[in-house]
């Protein structure tokens, strides 16, 4: 009974009713749509960030990461790269051997890192062998593919002659005499202006390493699902390997995520702390205006807290439409994007930004179930305290003195 009264009693003013319900629809609309939107983008941030050179997961020698040494290598690397491409959720594999060296071409030096790397596993893999310039991207056994600005420091054009000279493990001199068959340019500074790649077995052959490799760089299904994935990694890795996801190679990158939901969620908590001081003020007018109706129903017997529970149920059916508004909304606006995306070029001045950070041309939201689960209870808890805190005026009611209130 108290169910059917409540639902009534929403009714009489109906244009409050709607509009409280609709606020509540709003901001549970608002918070779970660009929390839906920033999970999209995120994961565009990261495979962006990844798909360059770095990899959702890499295998390196447990001091390589703290002290990129030519000796901390790992031994085996063709065998151990077949054992961790066959593991579950794997998409490819490549790997790599890397030195610090001084590139030299006529009479201009300067230092960069040679990368020596399989070319048909990097083109499968990552974007910086589709950054191509100028040239090919290592065609011969002697070629280089070079950053544009190294290549513009150091005066080099395709087919001139570098040499690269380094120290190979055992203390001796490397040199490297290639041909700068290729040239790329991805618009990030630190890539183009210090790194130089060659095939891995020149690399491995001019530093005397052997088999040994210094990172093997791994690509799975899916990035934000890295900690489920990294298990079946490890079962195939042999012991004195170190396994490093994203997070540990690109801590600023997990930084700028971190720091962007928190004042994300600093606004969303905003929104919804405004939305519930206007259901307070709604039911703070309800209560007024139906001082007189509550006096009546304690004179004939009905107790304060029965009115309270009575105004409680009033909220909660405020809230119950509110929040089918406002998951029906969410769910109709997010997944028709989740499979059309948000094209880059539609939103102001982010064209060129995603130009110049290798920014995807669209990006898609992703359905975010937490949100869309916790937007609508914490907004329930905040519907029920304001419906609460006027409804208080109800026990210190006296019933003589509420039936006079509007004589």
């Amino acid at each position: 009974m108290f169910v059917r009264v409540a639902w009534r009693n929403l009714w009489r003013r109906r244009l409050r009713s709607w509009m409280s319900a609709a606020g509540i629809g709003f901001a549970i609309l608002l918070v779970s749509f660009f929390m839906s939107f920033q999970a999209g983008t995120y994961g565009a941030w990261v495979e962006t960030a990844t798909g360059v050179m770095t990899g959702h997961l890499q295998l390196q020698h447990p001091e390589y990461f703290d002290n990129p040494k030519m000796g901390h290598a790992i031994a085996g690397g063709s065998e151990l790269v077949g054992r961790i491409e066959t593991a579950p959720h794997v998409v490819g594999v490549t790997p790599r051997a890397e030195a610090f060296a001084l590139v030299s071409v006529g009479e201009r030096s300067f230092g960069a890192l040679v990368m020596g790397v399989d070319p048909q596993r990097e083109a499968a893999l990552f974007a910086l062998p589709h950054h191509l310039a100028k040239g090919e991207y290592l065609p011969a056994a002697n070629s280089a593919f070079v950053g544009a600005s190294l290549a513009a420091n150091l005066g080099a054009a395709l087919g001139d002659e570098v040499v690269a000279l380094g120290s190979a493990e055992e203390g001796g001199i490397a040199v490297l005499v290639l041909t700068v068959d290729g040239i790329f340019e991805t618009g990030q500074p630190d890539l183009d202006r210090s790194v130089m790649q060659v095939r891995l077995p020149t690399m491995q052959l001019a530093f005397e390493l052997g088999d040994s490799v210094h990172r093997i760089v791994v690509e799975t299904v899916d990035s934000n699902r890295i900690d489920q994935w990294k298990p079946a990694v490890q079962a195939a890795m042999p012991a004195g390997v170190r396994l490093l996801d994203w997070r540990d190679l690109l801590p600023e990158l997990e930084q700028s995520i971190t720091l962007d939901r928190v004042s994300g969620a600093m606004i969303y908590w905003l929104l919804m702390a405004v939305v519930t001081m206007s259901v307070v003020n709604a039911f703070i007018m309800t209560v007024f205006e139906r001082t007189r109706e509550f006096g009546m129903l304690m004179a004939i017997g009905m107790r304060p807290n029965a009115i309270v529970g009575m105004l409680t149920i009033e909220a909660f059916c405020v809230w119950a439409l509110g929040a089918v508004i406002g998951i029906a909304l969410c769910l109709a606006a997010v997944l028709p994007l989740a499979e059309i995306g948000i094209s880059v070029a539609a939103i102001e001045g982010a064209e060129e930004m995603a130009a110049m950070t290798m920014m995807p041309d669209r990006l898609y939201p992703a359905l975010n179930v937490d949100a869309l689960a916790w937007s609508p209870l914490l907004m329930l808890a905040g519907t029920l305290i304001a419906a609460l805190i006027p409804a208080l005026r109800v026990r210190k009611m006296r019933p003589v003195d509420a039936l006079r209130e509007e004589e």
